[in-house]
């Protein structure tokens, strides 16, 4: 029976789920800020974005900033310091930051040596603005933070580093992914169940929902990508 248990229980968690993932807007009367880092090796420069949305999933404003960097993950962690710098500075609250890295989350919650500084830096404005507004870091899979993506890749195209350029409506080469998102497109990506678990834990509601989806013996075994929800 023990042996019947564990390795069931493996099977279970091994298992591939099909999950649904699309761009989600926030709670009613919340902004959600998308942010991703981008990085190029051969010069060592990064690109960081982010695109702030309503309730309504209404485009408020977005930016992208060519920087230097070492790495991918400073990169990232650059895209979200910068975030944390304009929620506070424009007071956009209750705020959602969603994320497609999840060594940003992982490292504010331990230390890290090389970015420490960083990190310290990041905690310390996440404590200033939860101390009067409610803001939360979450995980997305890539799929939903597409426009992020794309606006940092278009970072590392610019030729000064350091200057922030606004975009108070979303760019021509964005409009495609960000029509998608406004119609509530679904990509449909396999994980296994223990990966969606982790992904979950870290705020992502796409995996959440598959979990919830798969507890109930409910699998999408389709594979074609664009599904109207």
């Amino acid at each position: 029976m023990e042996y019947t248990f564990l390795t069931s229980r493996v099977n279970t968690y091994n298992k591939k789920l099909s999950i649904n993932v699309k761009w989600r807007p926030p709670p009613r009367g919340w902004y959600k800020i998308n942010i991703d880092g981008a990085f190029r090796s051969d010069y060592l420069e990064g690109g960081i974005s982010g695109v702030i949305h309503d309730y309504k999933g209404q485009w408020r404003t977005g930016y992208h900033k060519k920087i230097h960097a070492i790495s991918p993950i400073q990169a990232e962690l650059q895209a979200f310091w910068h975030a944390l710098q304009l929620i506070i500075r424009e007071q956009i609250f209750p705020v959602e930051v969603e994320t497609d890295a999840t060594e940003v989350i992982r490292f504010l919650q331990d230390d890290y040596p090389t970015y420490n500084n960083l990190i310290c830096e990041c905690r310390w404005l996440i404590n200033k603005a939860s101390v009067q507004w409610k803001i939360t870091l979450k995980h997305s899979f890539r799929e939903g933070n597409m426009v992020a993506h794309l606006l940092a890749k278009a970072a590392l195209m610019q030729s000064s580093y350091n200057k922030l350029c606004v975009l108070v409506l979303p760019p021509e080469f964005v409009i495609d992914v960000y029509d998608k998102d406004q119609n509530g497109y679904i990509y449909v990506r396999s994980c296994s169940r223990d990966h969606c678990g982790h992904m979950a834990a870290l705020g992502n509601d796409n995996a959440l929902h598959g979990i919830i989806l798969a507890q109930n013996g409910i699998y999408n075994n389709d594979n074609i990508k664009g599904h109207a929800p």
